[in-house]
């Protein structure tokens, strides 16, 4: 009976662990699964760390000194889970999960010094023979790991940095630092003097350890702003450029028409106008440059350029500045239009109709912005027609777009013109 209490009480557990790693993951890297799906991995994840875990501490001949192959079988297994079930990169399976066994660690970690207050040790031997006390400490674990994955500004964090490498291995040694501790408040007789240094020690790693992924948050944004600054400098220089040669031989060209038209050379003054055009034409819209939000015009005059080496007119008009965009993730937005835009560019490329509008425009209350082609068939937004492994730009950026209130996504067909349009509107408050 003892045994089928604790099997119960850490498979219960083991999927509350499961549901907050997919909490986790869903609030930074917008992770969504479906009910019956999420509630497959929930009891998976249960079933396997429950029955495990409690076969091995209790029916298993291991000595303590040899659990830690426990965690390691554990750990592997899991990553494995949320590897292959969520469908996620390793890092973020190893982070993720790194992440909520530390916040649970936290609430572990307590939990020697707070039972010696009340006058008791907690050892495994009292917690495997004690299915009620096992019981209220697994309360009190998780609803600490809860808050702070709720509550904790660390753990927001994560999901604004591009290289997670670091970040994870930190996370890694963190976790594998608290855990070796933690042994200690358990395995040996507990003495306050030891452990208040242990934990003191254990905080201060942990403290250094948030504080270097804040540094590293930052300096990865100051990079990656220059890089999106040099950017527009460059596009902005190669423009003004083109236009003071224009400028320059502006009175040359003048003059060879007049002298043309004096002639009654009226085809060879054409001719050379169109010559003009075209070197106009070329030098791109200048609507861009009323886009003064780095990412953005990044994203966006990288398709424009695209586009003229594909001999695709890109007509993009811009109504009014387009400069900060609050309450939305500039990488995010710059994901999801770039998805947008790839897949148009390939279906005016594929049917001929080498033409793409887009327009911004932005007023008090919001942001609009608009992409339309033409198309020589209905689409079907359902099902990618691109084959296996391709076509999963759209799930990617509607999951995107599900992780953000203020912004409303449209997309219309009007089967007289054959046009298919989708626009982002996104409020200036959230």
């Amino acid at each position: 009976m003892l045994l089928l209490g604790q099997i119960l009480v850490n498979t219960l557990f083991a999927m509350i662990t499961a549901y907050l790693i997919y909490l986790f993951l869903k609030s930074n890297f917008s992770i969504i699964l479906e009910r019956n799906y999420l509630l497959l991995f929930l009891v998976l994840n249960g079933l396997l760390n429950g029955v495990l875990s409690t076969l091995w501490m209790t029916v298993l001949p291991i000595p303590y000194n040899l659990q830690f192959i426990k965690t390691l079988l554990l750990f592997i297994l899991n990553i494995i889970i949320i590897k292959y079930f969520l469908h996620v990169e390793w890092i973020k399976s190893v982070l993720s999960f790194c992440i909520i066994i530390l916040f649970v660690g936290i609430g572990d970690f307590t939990i020697p010094l707070i039972t010696y207050l009340f006058g008791f040790t907690v050892t495994p031997d009292l917690i495997n023979t004690d299915l009620f006390l096992f019981f209220i400490l697994n309360i009190y674990i998780f609803a600490i790991a809860f808050a702070l994955v709720i509550l904790s500004p660390f753990a927001k964090t994560i999901k604004n940095i591009k290289n997670l490498t670091p970040v994870g291995f930190l996370i890694v040694i963190t976790l594998a630092i608290m855990t070796s501790y933690l042994a200690i408040g358990y395995i040996v007789e507990f003495d306050p003097v030891t452990y208040i240094v242990l934990f003191l020690s254990s905080l201060i790693f942990f403290i250094s350890s948030v504080w270097y992924i804040s540094i590293y948050h930052k300096y990865e944004i100051q990079k990656e702003e220059q890089h999106q600054q040099t950017f527009y400098n460059e596009s902005l220089a190669n423009t003004l450029q083109d236009l003071k040669r224009i400028k320059h031989d502006q009175v040359n060209h003048l003059s060879v028409l007049h002298a043309m038209l004096q002639m009654k050379k009226y085809d060879s003054a054409q001719s050379y106008l169109k010559e003009m055009l075209h070197i106009t034409e070329n030098i791109g819209s200048m609507s861009i440059y009323d886009i003064k939000n780095v990412g953005l015009f990044g994203i966006i005059s990288t398709k424009v350029n695209y586009a003229k080496n594909n001999g695709i007119e890109f007509d993009l008009k811009v109504f009014d500045v387009v400069d900060s965009i609050p309450n939305v993730k500039i990488s995010d937005l710059c994901e999801v239009i770039g998805i947008y835009l790839d897949n148009a560019l390939e279906e005016v490329l594929n049917n001929g109709k080498l033409r793409i509008e887009m327009q911004i425009e932005t007023t008090d209350k919001d942001i609009v912005l608009k992409i339309s082609n033409e198309c020589i068939a209905e689409p079907d937004l359902k099902k990618s027609k691109k084959g296996e492994d391709r076509g999963n730009g759209l799930i990617i950026a509607n999951k995107i777009l599900s992780s953000y209130k203020n912004i409303i996504h449209t997309t219309s067909f009007d089967k007289e013109t054959m046009v298919f349009s989708q626009a982002l509107s996104i409020a200036k408050e959230a």
